[in-house]
């Protein structure tokens, strides 16, 4: 069986969620990968992939986005290079698979040459907000836009990490039982690299990840100086691509000893450094409308480190944290909620510890090698209704 998969993103956590699925899949299948020249992940392939340097990379994310940081004439260069999708004849896979989300111009040129039509193509969902064009969000609603105007492409399968959000999805589309729900594999790469390891530091606190509202880092910074009260030496580490909102920046100023700001994008071999200090990792992201948003690249780099974590009630959390042991439940924008679950955490190493141990359990249920076995089963369903 041959599996051809296209990485539409060359930053954040989708080239790694990509190269982890693709790792694991060769483990049972021929895998081939079509991606941009420069990546994030590109030292996560390993040699049992083949790798094709398809596309040109792109600045397009909602990080650079908020720092101003975009290069027209390379990004309209980058999006015309797709036109490369042309070259999955040569692969001349079994099946074609999309574990990026299917941004516009992936859908666009796959229809203009008919993939959809000559292979069976699955697309991995990341995000599936109930709002086709959430006003809130203009970047996503501008997508949305892009998105309706292409024609729909014939998708056999779809895959979304949480019931919530198969819920919303299957009232898309017409096939509901073409949706499958698979989870998100642990971010267990970091750990393979020759990081600089420090002792836990007990009064850290960790925010990992893309630094924008939607991740509820404004709610964490406004919470900082409450837990400070209490815990007058607690340090919030914010290590991730992004800029604080103007609001956060002002506290930051305020409380500059209680503060670590790394707002970059953090290299592969430097994450497992900011892990291993961490007493707890936050995930205080902001409920979306209709409670789609329920998994985290943060969050599964947590379970593979075995970190405790306080996380928001958003999407499925609760089920992925609470219901786990792995951490504490509080609600979205709730700063002082957020901050007692902090201090209260940061207070009791034993319940700590109880918490790491559930948390690393997390972390070996959401292997890749279990995921990826479920992802061939997939496959393998596709092909025997051929």
């Amino acid at each position: 069986m041959e599996i051809a998969y296209v990485l539409s993103q060359n930053s954040g956590g989708l080239p790694h969620y990509a190269a982890q699925l693709a790792n694991a899949v060769a483990k049972h299948a021929d895998v081939t990968v079509l991606k941009a020249k420069e990546t994030t992940a590109d030292d996560v392939f390993s040699e049992d992939v083949r790798v094709l340097n398809t596309f040109e990379s792109m600045n397009i994310s909602l990080p650079e986005l908020r720092k101003l940081n975009f290069d027209v004439r390379r990004n309209l260069t980058a999006l015309a290079s797709y036109k490369n999708l042309r070259l999955i004849d040569a692969v001349d896979p079994d099946v074609v698979h999309d574990p990026t989300d299917l941004f516009p111009q992936v859908k666009f040129y796959a229809k203009r040459y008919r993939l959809d039509e000559r292979y069976p193509f699955v697309v991995t969902y990341h995000e599936v907000p109930i709002e086709r064009f959430p006003i809130s969000r203009p970047p996503d609603a501008l997508e949305g836009l892009v998105d309706a105007l292409i024609p729909d492409l014939r998708i056999r399968r779809s895959i979304v990490h949480t019931e919530n959000q198969g819920a919303v999805l299957r009232d898309r589309v017409d096939d509901p039982e073409s949706v499958s729900v698979i989870p998100h594999g642990v971010n267990d790469m970091f750990g393979n690299y020759d990081y600089e390891e420090h002792p836990e530091e007990d009064h850290t606190v960790l925010f990992f990840g893309h630094v924008i509202p939607a991740k509820g880092i404004d709610t964490l910074v406004e919470a900082i100086p409450l837990v400070r009260e209490r815990v007058p030496d607690v340090t919030l580490v914010v290590a991730g691509n992004g800029r604080l909102g103007a609001r956060s920046r002002k506290i930051v100023e305020r409380h500059p000893g209680s503060f670590e700001i790394h707002d970059h994008f953090i290299p592969n071999d430097e994450v497992g450094e900011f892990f291993s200090r961490a007493a707890l990792v936050a995930v205080p992201y902001r409920q979306q409308k209709g409670g789609t948003k329920g998994h985290s690249g943060a969050l599964a780099t947590a379970f593979s480190f075995g970190k405790p974590i306080v996380a928001s009630s958003a999407g499925d959390f609760p089920k992925q944290v609470g219901e786990s042991g792995s951490g504490e439940i509080v609600p979205p924008r709730d700063p002082v909620a957020l901050a007692d679950a902090i201090v209260g955490l940061l207070e009791d190493s034993e319940r700590r510890a109880r918490m790491a141990e559930r948390s690393a359990a997390q972390g070996d249920r959401l292997s890749w090698d279990a995921i990826a076995e479920t992802h061939v089963e997939l496959y393998e369903s596709i092909l025997d209704e051929r």
